[in-house]
């Protein structure tokens, strides 16, 4: 069982990128958006993420990746239910059966599913990973309610991949048509950075844990 000390650290950082989140959201421009706080796993870097699940705060977002878990139908379910349980939103990434039969908020589109993607013809989130105008236009097209642009800054997973930067992120998010999340190096101290037209958000996964 996770300590109290430790769930607290969880719960105190998950509450510092909410409160940056908040901050881009009221500068976007942008009345509403389906959430403005996003934690994709990733099961290399967090083996466990079941404590971060239980430590977001209600109304933000769990993307579920880890495309090549052999358990991912069983891991979904039990993330699910407790994303349900605390008012958090899950979807699931390049899986809508998967999506379909664990009753998830939504699906995720990875970029290389994104660009053959058809309008959206079913229920719930639609969201999708999007590194560049091109894609971005394909996801609004799609149909897509958020589009988390990426890299925004330089990534632990990812360090020699050249970064968007700050005055890029800006540029492909304002001329964008639909909301955008912030992804890749971001967290409480740099979202600032990003803000602007269309910037509603930040997406991330390390951060949860500092």
């Amino acid at each position: 069982m996770i300590g109290v000390s430790v769930h607290d650290g969880l719960r105190g950082r998950a509450a510092k990128l909410a409160a940056a989140a908040a901050a881009l959201k009221r500068r976007s421009g942008v009345e509403a958006a389906p959430f403005s706080l996003a934690f994709l796993t990733d099961r290399r870097r967090i083996a466990s993420p079941e404590p971060i699940l239980r430590a977001l705060p209600t109304g933000a977002a769990v993307i579920y990746r880890d495309y090549d878990d052999p358990k991912r139908t069983a891991v979904a379910a039990r993330y699910a239910a407790i994303c349900r349980r605390r008012g958090v939103f899950f979807l699931v990434g390049a899986d809508a059966s998967l999506a379909d039969a664990i009753s998830a908020d939504g699906l995720h589109l990875p970029a290389r599913a994104l660009m053959t993607a058809a309008p959206r013809r079913r229920p719930g989130l639609l969201t999708a990973s999007c590194h560049n105008a091109d894609e971005l236009a394909h996801a609004a097209r799609a149909g897509a309610d958020l589009a988390l642009l990426s890299p925004a800054f330089t990534t632990l997973r990812h360090p020699y991949t050249k970064n968007i930067g700050p005055a890029r992120f800006i540029s492909l998010a304002t001329t964008a048509t639909l909301p955008i999340l912030a992804l890749g190096g971001v967290n409480e101290t740099n979202a600032h950075r990003l803000r602007g037209p269309n910037v509603v958000g930040l997406a991330a996964i390390s951060a949860f844990v500092g």
